[in-house]
């Protein structure tokens, strides 16, 4: 069996909470992207699937290397209240990077800024909200 990507990466510890669609989509319409929340997709090659979508106002983070960028990430996304992650589905990359991203936060004793997995990751994002994103 060959080894996954993170196998050779430290555990992440803590456990974000969850963030809906539909609150997603609330604060997209209410709030400021990149200054009281931001997205971060963490899909790499497969962000090209299977329409090349990707949520609006998202920053694309690869998982594969945000582990190793996180002390430069960190500098940027501790200064936004709400990191909200995905992948497909957040069944994997998603809650992970949300996680390694809460330890840091954890680590510096940061309470300002909080990391979310988005429920149902852009799969569930692209079936309700469509017109919600933008070619990749």
């Amino acid at each position: 069996m060959s080894a996954k990507w993170f196998d050779h990466l430290p555990q992440p510890v803590s456990q974000p909470a969850h963030m809906s669609i539909h609150e997603l989509h609330e604060r997209m319409t209410s709030k400021v992207a990149g200054k009281e929340f931001i997205v971060v997709d963490v899909r790499r090659t497969d962000i090209a699937e299977p329409d090349d979508h990707i949520i609006k106002q998202a920053i694309n983070l690869p998982a594969q290397t945000f582990y190793q960028t996180l002390p430069g990430i960190f500098s940027v996304l501790s200064d936004v209240p709400e990191v909200i992650f995905h992948c497909s589905s957040s069944n994997g990359r998603g809650p992970r990077c949300a996680a390694w991203y809460q330890d840091e936060l954890d680590d510096k004793g940061i309470v300002t800024s909080q990391a979310f997995v988005l429920t149902g990751g852009i799969n569930a994002w692209v079936a309700r909200y469509p017109n919600g994103v933008v070619r990749a």
